[in-house]
């Protein structure tokens, strides 16, 4: 009897991580739209298994219910199936995670950076020269919290009734749902919207409406070497922080006081999440300043300033913003002198940055780094961090001196074992043909 049991179950396990993605959400109603777009273009939707022939090349698929169908049709004035062949490749590629992510990787205390199947280069393009002309996927950003009174609060504060939030271009979430389903190629969870495919940079720092940092650089004229850049982050002081000194009428480029050097200031060359900030670490800007990283309390600064909003992603990187312009570390002493409006009104108080080249964010997404003139195709950017409301932050007499807020280890991308994807197959390959469910094993 207990050996028939066994059995059973057995069978029943291997006949779900047998079904094709197809078979195994037909039998939920809720996602007949994405079966249908799926029967509608089956050569593309072939791309969500290319490649995945063995257990360590495992997906989790993020399937759009009907009801984000329904809430894209009404904001966009038209159906997904209307677009052309190599958007909705691009759409669905965004959707497909890689590794099979279990409920307890989603629900992360701090969060978790997930590569995808994105490598569209007008989406994605992290890369940079140590890749060897191999490009980056694409990432979201996975945060489980709660939505209480308006305001979302991270999992850990209280676990009891967490929802799990998915973030991808522009900073747009959508909501998950916990209970992963099974295909033959991994996991499949459903969400209530579509994801957003990443834009350039000022596009991204516009819809996080930190506007005052587009417009410095647009006066500084290198728009255009922002967003031409690869493989960088910007870290955004917000508008009423910011203000001031773009609309300036003063030095724009010239020396450590100008606008320029303001901006650079800001940009670290990399990808840089709220996931890879570790307390007590030492980088650099893209022009050699000093930046100490602090966790406390839930939040993270960069000497003074704290990050507010956090992994708006971009194509080339992603977006924060702070909530003032980082002010100037002593490395000596780890006193941070803020950058108000008295030292710029004599710029002559403002320290030159060590003679020392700028590093790479991390080994593996160093990039682009922002311009030291405004020659057109300069690049220029910044970098950032992660999210949450904070107490008060490190103070211009003591800028490391808190401690690292509990359970905030930093982390990288998502584990799961990576993979090489082909953005299109031509023709119906049998692996496609078993995910739609068109051959009988």
């Amino acid at each position: 009897m207990r050996s028939s049991i066994i059995t059973t179950f057995v069978t029943a396990i291997a006949a779900a991580q047998a079904q094709s993605l197809l078979n195994a959400t037909a039998r939920y109603p809720q996602l007949s739209s994405f079966n249908d777009l799926l029967s509608s273009f089956p050569d593309i939707a072939g791309t969500l298994i290319t490649n995945i022939s063995t257990s360590e090349q495992r997906q989790t698929i993020l399937v759009p219910s009907n009801e984000a169908f329904s809430s894209y049709r009404q904001r966009n004035g038209a159906t997904i199936s209307s677009l052309s062949s190599s958007d909705v490749g691009n759409i669905l590629n965004y959707h497909t995670l890689q590794g099979a992510l279990s409920s307890s990787d989603i629900q992360q205390p701090s969060g978790l950076i997930s590569e995808t199947a994105l490598r569209d280069p007008t989406y994605a393009r992290r890369e940079n020269a140590t890749d060897a002309g191999d490009s980056l996927p694409q990432v979201v950003f996975v945060s489980s919290t709660e939505t209480a009174a308006g305001r979302k609060i991270m999992a850990r504060q209280i676990s009891a009734l967490s929802s799990v939030d998915v973030r991808s271009g522009e900073g747009n979430e959508v909501e998950l749902e916990q209970t992963p389903g099974n295909w033959s190629g991994g996991v499949f969870y459903v969400v209530n919207g579509f994801l957003t495919l990443p834009l350039n940079q000022t596009d991204t720092m516009t819809s996080a409406n930190l506007t005052s940092f587009v417009r410095g650089l647009d006066r500084t004229n290198v728009t255009e070497g922002t967003n031409a850049a690869k493989g960088l982050t910007c870290v955004c002081p917000n508008n009423r922080a910011f203000e001031a000194i773009s609309n300036s009428s003063g030095n724009l480029t010239d020396g450590p006081g100008s606008l320029l050097a303001t901006l650079t200031r800001h940009g670290l060359t990399g990808s840089y999440y709220s996931t890879n900030f570790t307390d007590g670490e030492m980088i650099q800007s893209q022009n050699g300043y000093p930046i100490l990283v602090t966790r406390r309390n839930g939040s993270i600064f960069l000497n003074d300033a704290r990050i507010e909003s956090s992994n708006n992603i971009a194509n080339s990187g992603s977006v924060h913003g702070l909530d003032r312009i980082m002010g100037f570390l002593n490395t000596t002493t780890n006193v941070t002198t803020p950058a108000d409006d008295t030292i710029y009104d004599d710029t002559a108080n403002i320290p030159t940055p060590p003679p020392t080249p700028s590093p790479t964010a991390d080994e593996t997404s160093s990039g682009g780094s922002i311009p030291t003139s405004n020659a057109t195709g300069n690049q220029i950017l910044p970098t950032a961090t992660e999210t949450s409301a904070g107490t008060d932050g490190p103070s211009a007499s003591g800028a490391g001196a808190g401690p690292a807020a509990t359970g905030e280890a930093a982390g990288g991308t998502s584990s799961g074992a990576e993979s090489v994807f082909g953005m299109y197959v031509g023709t119906l390959t049998l692996a496609a043909a078993f995910m739609l469910g068109l051959v009988v094993m």
